[in-house]
């Protein structure tokens, strides 16, 4: 079985606003989560940086990105230096964030929280979130309730155990300590996937490492079929929790 899995095959072609919607989703969601230039915000698995970067510039906010893959981090670093920008980059892991009890205002998930153990991710965020905090988590969802062989396809490609249904996230929230779980954006995989009419802002942002591993091409095809097998099956939510006071 090779070593190398689909998160190596985002770092290694540099891929942002790989989530449906893409980084125009992105934009969209935060106009709505109310951010100033006194909120502290940490990206989780913020990748390549394309989220954190927009939001620097455009709010102002004190932002905070970690992501566990070293190549990521390295473009990260890159895009700062380029865009001059002051966004503290750490590597860490969503399953034990490398900060203290209610450091940020707002925590903000872009298609990681799946590829986690997820009640420990989800306890974590909680926990680094101040109180009345905000989540804004981009997770993939199961559009009905999938079976054990359908589970098992994902997983060998993704590494995931488990594709919650909306109520079953939202159960999820609630149970760590989130008060208040919203739905802002919801849609199947088919109503996400890029048309021949989408904006730059749809399509995913690539910053492609040099020679790249041959079966980072054959992970990339797995993908591709499993999105199209499960694009009815399959959907996104975008979760917006409200942190409760202690």
């Amino acid at each position: 079985m090779s070593e190398l899995n689909y998160h190596d095959l985002l770092a290694s072609f540099g891929i942002g606003g790989a989530h449906p919607g893409g980084f125009a989703m992105t934009r969209e969601v935060l106009q709505e989560a109310g951010l100033t230039a006194s909120t502290h915000l940490l990206d989780v698995g913020c990748g390549t940086g394309q989220s954190a970067a927009y939001i620097a510039k455009r709010y102002g906010c004190a932002v905070t990105g970690l992501d566990r893959h070293p190549l990521m981090l390295e473009k990260a670093e890159r895009r700062m230096r380029r865009e001059g920008l002051a966004v503290r980059l750490v590597q860490g892991d969503a399953h034990a964030l490398p900060f203290a009890d209610q450091t940020f205002d707002v925590v903000l998930s872009e298609s990681v929280t799946i590829f986690t153990d997820l009640n420990t991710t989800l306890q974590e965020y909680a926990r680094v979130l101040k109180p009345n905090g905000v989540l804004l988590d981009l997770s993939m969802t199961a559009e009905r309730p999938l079976s054990a062989q359908e589970l098992g396809e994902l997983r060998a490609v993704y590494g995931t155990k488990i594709v919650p249904t909306e109520a079953e996230w939202c159960g999820r929230l609630q149970k760590v300590g989130f008060a208040k779980v919203d739905v802002l954006k919801k849609g199947t995989v088919a109503s996400a996937v890029p048309g021949p009419q989408a904006t730059p802002g749809e399509l995913p942002e690539f910053d492609p490492s040099p020679d790249i591993d041959p079966e980072l091409f054959a992970i990339w095809e797995r993908h591709q079929a499993l999105t199209e097998r499960f694009s009815r099956r399959l959907g996104y939510r975008v979760y917006c929790a409200t942190r409760r006071q202690p």
